[in-house]
This record gives C-alpha cells, structure tokens and sequence, in this order.
C-alpha cells in the first residue's frame, strides 16, 4: 500500500501545470508526480534537493521545484521566441510544458535517500545508482500513460540522450535544462565544489558582485 500524495500540493509546487491546454495532459502529468512521489521518500516535490544529480550542481538555496519552473519557462521563452518571429515552424507547445514539468520526475528515485544508501552500502550488487533519474522518469511516465514523446524527453534531456535522436521539443526542453544549471553555477548559486561538470571555462561570479 502506498502513501496518500496530495494532488494539491503537486499543483502549489508547480502551478505551470495550470498553463497545460489539454486537460487529459494536464492530469496525467499529476499522475506522474503522485506516481513518483507515492513510490518514494519524498512527500512532495519541494523536499526533493535541488541537484542535477547527487553532489552535482547542487544549489546553495532552493530545492527541485526552482530547476523544473525554470528549466519550464526558459523552454517556453524559446518556442514564444521563434513562433513570433518564425510562425510557420511548428512546436508543440503542451509538450514543452508537461515535459519541462516532468523531465527531472525521476530524481524521486535518484535522489532517495533509502537507495542512496543502499547503493553506497552495496554497490556491487545495486549499482550506483541502480539507474538514474532519466530512466527511472521514463518508466513512470509510460506507467501512468504520459504521451511516448514525454517519456522521451525524460530519457533524451540527460546524459543518456547522447545515444538516441532528440525530438524537436527535447532538443528544446535539453538545451533549456543545460542552460539553467550551468548559468546557476555561473551565477554563484551552486556549491563550488559541485560545478566541475560546467568545465574549465566557466568565471564563477560572486553573488552581489556586479
């Protein structure tokens, strides 16, 4: 028997979910996230830390709703961009919406503190992690009946989107959660240490530095 996850809390911790037209959509990205949460540790999707993965990316202040929102808007502010300006290339904007809202679902497992310490304990046996939060966010979306291309936005914005061919809206939604996380860290709001990822290039400045 799982857990009771409030529908309500889902929609005060990522009130975008409101901007989805499709009502089916709209409830199935519900879904997902009760899905998710019922299966795990977390209660809701603000106490999910605000990592890229663990010890990676990890913000000083804010947990996993701030990355979703932004990674959401950002993506939007792109497909707003080019319909303005080239209104004959065609994105599906619902798409863009319940992917960003949905493409880091699978951190609920990732980022578990019951597997995290398992698979510290018994890697040899678990993996470390067993699989990460792409894959794990794939099969909850497929579970509760999220369309195929949501499910492969979950799989195709991460690492593991080097192996496969991005759809229109996950190159989008892939460039969009790149960008916010390496811009944070730019901006000084992650953890020194947890910013190697960027690479060598990236000028750290200080917060309340001009």
């Amino acid at each position: 028997m799982y857990k009771t996850i409030s529908r309500e809390h889902i929609l005060e911790d990522l009130p975008e979910i409101a901007d989805i037209r499709s009502d089916e959509l709209r409830e199935k990205v519900v879904d997902a996230w009760v899905f998710a949460l019922e299966r795990s540790s977390f209660d809701r999707v603000i106490d999910i830390p605000g990592e890229g993965s663990p010890k990676v990316f990890a913000l000083k202040r804010g947990t996993q709703d701030a990355h979703l929102r932004g990674v959401t808007r950002l993506a939007l502010a792109i497909y707003d961009e080019f319909d303005k300006t080239y209104p004959e290339a065609k994105v599906d904007r619902d798409i863009i919406l319940a992917g960003g809202l949905c493409h880091d679902i699978g951190k609920t497992w990732e980022f578990d503190p019951i597997n995290l310490r398992r698979w510290r304990e018994r890697g040899d046996r678990y993996g470390e992690p067993s699989f990460r939060h792409s894959a794990y966010g794939t099969h909850v979306c497929l579970s509760v009946g999220l369309p195929e291309e949501i499910g492969h936005i979950c799989m195709g914005h991460s690492l593991e989107g080097a192996h496969i061919g991005h759809s229109t809206e996950c190159y989008i939604i892939r460039q969009a959660d790149h960008a916010w996380w390496h811009v944070a860290a730019a901006l000084d709001l992650c953890h020194p240490e947890t910013i190697g990822f960027a690479g060598p290039n990236l000028r750290v400045r200080p917060i309340g530095m001009q």
